[in-house]
């Protein structure tokens, strides 16, 4: 969804430009729409922004984002997840390359904010954000980071967390296998199976990790 969002947004600028950035986005999702842009006009236009016009794309880009996000299906095993760990009192928050208010909104527009201590996004890095999360933490916890992009990955390993990939939904697949096999991280495909896992690793409440 955020790739066509990109491509819609940029859709008045140079076609090569806007081919070129959106191949490199799906290798590099995860990261902020702040970051992107920047990259877009530093790496693929070779220029800086004018006067309000980064402002007015990421205005663009929340809009739609907006109007889209309620169409989007959960993925599956969501619900299910989520009432799990809650009823099991397993703290849960949300570490986001999205717009932080952008995504309260959104979560809580879908019923899902309830679940979640905190919910964190950009513009503030998904490191630091995952540094926010560790200082909120009112006793030692594992911390358990799952994601999908090199971003997620990359920030857990910056912070000491353990990383399950879920693979159904990555943008850059071939990417995130080439990093499962050189660093040996759990992949599941269903977000039900992270109960299982969870449970495996942590069978005792006061040991549970706290799911991202």
């Amino acid at each position: 969804m955020k790739t066509q969002v990109f491509g819609d947004i940029l859709s008045t600028y140079p076609p090569d430009a806007v081919d070129a950035f959106l191949a490199y986005q799906t290798t590099a999702f995860g990261l902020s729409r702040y970051r992107m842009i920047d990259t877009f006009f530093e790496r693929y236009l070779g220029r800086a922004a004018i006067d309000g016009e980064k402002d007015m794309l990421l205005a663009s880009f929340s809009k739609e984002c907006r109007q889209r996000y309620p169409c989007q299906a959960l993925t599956e095993g969501t619900m299910e997840t989520l009432e799990t760990f809650d009823r099991h009192d397993i703290p849960m928050f949300v570490v986001s390359g999205s717009d932080e208010i952008e995504l309260i909104s959104v979560l809580e527009e879908m019923g899902l904010a309830r679940f979640f201590r905190r919910i964190f996004g950009s513009p503030s890095t998904k490191t630091d954000n995952i540094a926010r999360v560790i200082a909120l933490l009112d006793r030692p916890h594992d911390i358990t980071f799952v994601g999908d992009a090199k971003a997620d990955w990359l920030a857990s390993c910056e912070r000491g967390c353990d990383f399950i990939y879920l693979a159904t939904w990555a943008a850059d697949p071939a990417t995130m296998q080439t990093l499962q096999h050189k660093h040996g991280f759990k992949e599941i495909s269903r977000l039900p199976d992270l109960l299982e896992y969870l449970a495996l690793a942590a069978p005792e409440a006061a040991a549970s990790k706290d799911a991202m």
